[in-house]
């Protein structure tokens, strides 16, 4: 999923330090960078430019008008920027915030002053977050009702792309699409990676920070000792619910850890996605046993 073109950013900070740190930062080799000292003006940027920008980087607090959060929040009003990730910096370690976004949409915190080699990871896997929630929803465009009279439906996956194309048909079981379709996604990454694959947390941190995680998923995916495990997934339709469940074939993890946002890994550069799931996208999220199988609810 990478690219040639330089990855556009549009960043809104009050603070013109901050804006020439990260001017340093995100370098012109590899990132077109356009800055405003107000959230007001970035909005305005981004209305001008609908399809300019690949992501969007906003100061959490900047006095005398609109914050980052009202910001992000009058970004994910409008359809259009649904896929458009937004990035959020603070210097506040505080989780109620943090979870106030994250429910909002926005794709990530980060402290502020954060270090080069960790930005710039970020911004990267956020553009291709942009990238492959386009396809998948293009996907599910395509399939158009697909599951949508189903009552019970099984399948098995191994690859990040099957992944992304079944997301996008499970997602056509929903009422509300949208809603399940990052969850879903993030469940069954977490199956492949962390369960199938055996990748650690510490491992996909620091497989981000090098950008190498996409290349380590095909590696270990051929693997003799994973060549041939699967995912199953099991969707059941009654009148009163949608009921999914993941089934992977690793030796499970403490599912307690990252049900909810940890403070402890608040500006880590993944790790969000199980709660992010339970919170947004379904009504019911539980793990079962060893922590291999997960059953996600929507109630009708």
């Amino acid at each position: 999923m990478m690219r040639a073109e330089k990855i556009s950013v549009l960043i809104a900070d009050d603070d013109p330090c901050a804006r020439d740190l990260l001017s340093h930062q995100l370098d012109g080799n590899k990132f077109s960078l356009e800055m405003h000292p107000c959230a007001e003006d970035a909005l305005k940027a981004l209305n001008k430019k609908p399809k300019y920008f690949d992501v969007v980087l906003l100061d959490h607090n900047m006095p005398g008008g609109m914050s980052g959060l009202d910001c992000l929040k009058a970004i994910k009003a409008a359809p259009k920027f649904k896929h458009l990730p937004v990035i959020l910096q603070t210097s506040e370690n505080d989780v109620g915030i943090i979870s106030e976004a994250l429910s909002c949409g926005a794709y990530y915190f980060l402290e502020k002053a954060t270090e080069k080699k960790l930005i710039q990871s970020v911004v990267q896997s956020a553009m291709e977050y942009k990238l492959r929630f386009q396809e998948i929803e293009n996907e599910r465009n395509a399939l158009k009702n697909g599951l949508q009279f189903v009552e019970e439906a099984r399948f098995r996956i191994q690859t990040l792309s099957e992944m992304n194309m079944l997301t996008g048909l499970l997602a056509t079981a929903y009422p509300d699409k949208d809603r399940v379709m990052v969850g879903i996604h993030e469940l069954l990454t977490n199956a492949i990676e962390h369960g199938n694959l055996s990748i650690t947390y510490e491992g996909k941190s620091q497989l981000i920070m090098d950008n190498k995680w996409a290349s380590e998923i095909d590696f270990r995916l051929n693997l003799p000792e994973n060549i041939k495990k699967t995912v199953e997934i099991r969707l059941q339709k009654t009148k009163s619910k949608i009921t999914l469940t993941i089934i992977d074939q690793g030796n499970g993890f403490n599912c307690e850890n990252f049900l909810e946002i940890d403070p402890c890994r608040l500006f880590d550069p993944h790790g969000r996605g199980i709660a992010v799931a339970k919170s947004l996208s379904f009504d019911e999220l539980e793990y079962i046993g060893c922590g291999n199988t997960v059953v996600a609810t929507v109630f009708l």
